[in-house]
């Protein structure tokens, strides 16, 4: 594994991309039948940086809109599609960053004088890792089940 640190500003260029309040939605966003608005609708929502008033606000239509659109299978379905590629990109950074957080644990163990601030750092990004694994693993784990189920086995 390398020390060397993850780049987030690839990553924060691409949730820009994605997400940013200019970006254009594409006539390749249709997906399911559902239109761009419904598509940005999905991305936003996604997100899990705005609220459901915000994101009416964003798009020109109302709260109620938003939740009859959250309450359609194929709305739904891709919302979870889409929080789960955020979680899976937030675990790849968090992966990136834990080895390199784990060694300066170690180093900072062993000075006479640690930085707290980084080691409050450092503990933060090897736990939430950790925990985004345990999380992965489990929801792996349901999936597996719901389709076992759904299939009649």
């Amino acid at each position: 594994m390398s020390d060397e640190k993850p780049d987030l500003r690839a990553v924060a260029a691409e949730k820009s991309d994605t997400l940013g309040q200019d970006a254009a939605p594409s006539p390749d966003d249709d997906t399911d039948g559902l239109s761009s608005v419904e598509m940005r609708f999905i991305d936003l929502s996604a997100s899990a940086e705005f609220s459901m008033e915000e994101i009416a606000a964003k798009l020109g239509v109302t709260s109620r809109t938003l939740r009859r659109w959250k309450a359609r299978p194929a709305v739904a379905s891709q919302i979870r599609t889409r929080t789960a590629e955020a979680m899976s990109l937030a675990r790849a950074v968090l992966a990136a960053g834990a080895n390199r957080a784990a060694r300066e644990l170690v180093g900072l163990a062993e000075t006479a004088e640690p930085d707290h601030a980084r080691i409050a750092a450092c503990v933060a990004v090897v736990s939430n890792a950790a925990k985004l694994g345990e999380l992965q693993e489990l929801s792996d784990r349901l999936a597996e089940l719901e389709t076992r189920i759904g299939k009649g086995h």
